[in-house]
């Protein structure tokens, strides 16, 4: 990863999807990037970069509903057309794969937007740029 803060053009798409798939700080990869579930750091804990005022809000969430709900309905249409079970089996199965998935893959798939985010100098409102001082 790159260390100098004011080189972002080093940073390559794949360096920024993996410190967010890890929730690792976008410019070191080192500190925690969320301070709870979802709850983006004031800042990093290794380089002091300012997180405070980025946050991916819901921009996760289209991304997660398409790939949870294929998943889901795949699932559910597998198993209806392979073993034709009672609704309520289906119901007992699907439901908790997709909020499981849907759990696993949320904080993942927010680090990826604010690492991305990060590398691209963009801002959540459009008008400032993340991480410049």
């Amino acid at each position: 990863m790159n260390d100098n803060a004011s080189d972002r053009s080093a940073m390559t798409v794949s360096d920024a999807i993996k410190s967010g798939l890890k929730c690792r700080c976008p410019r070191c990869g080192k500190g925690k990037m969320f301070s709870g579930y979802l709850k983006v750091a004031s800042s990093c804990s290794n380089c002091g970069l300012d997180l405070s005022g980025e946050n991916a809000g819901d921009g996760a969430v289209p991304f997660i509903i398409l790939l949870i709900g294929a998943i889901g309905v795949g699932l559910g249409a597998f198993l209806e057309l392979k073993f034709s079970p009672p609704i309520w089996v289906l119901i007992a199965i699907v439901f908790p794969v997709v909020i499981g998935g849907t759990l696993a893959v949320m904080q993942p798939v927010k680090g990826i937007l604010i690492a991305l985010q990060y590398k691209n100098s963009a801002g959540d409102t459009g008008t400032e740029h993340f991480g410049d001082s």
